[in-house]
């Protein structure tokens, strides 16, 4: 059997097209995420996907609860982002039950600017902890989950100096199943690590806000 000339230069273009989109996009699932609210985000986008409107909705409420709940444990200065990101939750669920969420990409933007916040927030609070003279791992932590939710959902790839950032706050304190604080000299690292991927993927971020 021919192959039409006409065909066969579209499936090219096509296969073309597909390997030139980030390896992450369209692939993340629940078990891509540890935490949350980015589990409960996960099981939204696949029951979605699957047509479950309804239970999408119920994930996404639940979602929203939770980054609310978050924005009583962050610095007095950014209580107010993530109660915006929980209300941009409560929105994008109210979108997929009266049916003007279209696909699973309205998802996944949404849910890459809260993770977004969710980063800058914690960030913010682990600058202010460790002005007070406190420990900022755990901070540090949320920051670093956030920042990396953030860039699985929107297909980006985190810079290896980010990333290695990223890496590094997940290990800390985990050593013999306790928390251990780390080296000043770490933690200005991860710091300053973990802030020029926020503005950076904030930037990449900023066209579909």
């Amino acid at each position: 059997m021919k192959t039409n000339p006409a065909t066969l230069t579209k499936s090219i273009f096509m296969a073309a097209l597909l390997a030139l989109l980030p390896t992450s996009y369209g692939q993340t699932s629940s078990a891509d995420f540890q935490t949350e609210p980015d589990k409960t985000m996960a099981a939204a986008h696949e029951s979605f996907i699957k047509g479950d409107t309804k239970k999408a909705s119920e994930h996404l409420a639940k979602a929203a609860d939770s980054v609310r709940a978050e924005s009583e444990k962050v610095a007095d200065e950014s209580k107010a982002g993530l109660k915006k990101a929980g209300t941009e939750l409560d929105k994008l669920g109210e979108g997929v039950k009266n049916g003007t969420v279209k696909s699973g990409d309205e998802l996944r933007k949404t849910f890459a600017r809260v993770d977004h916040e969710i980063a800058d927030c914690w960030h913010k609070t682990a600058e202010q902890t460790h002005k007070a003279g406190q420990d900022s791992t755990a901070a540090l932590k949320k920051a670093g989950a956030g920042l990396e939710g953030a860039a699985k959902w929107s297909g980006h790839k985190l810079d290896e100096g980010t990333q290695k950032s990223v890496d590094a706050v997940k290990k800390a304190g985990q050593e013999v199943g306790k928390e251990a604080k780390a080296g000043a000299e770490d933690v200005d690292h991860w710091f300053k690590g973990l802030g020029a991927g926020i503005k950076v993927l904030g930037d990449k971020l900023e066209p579909a806000r």
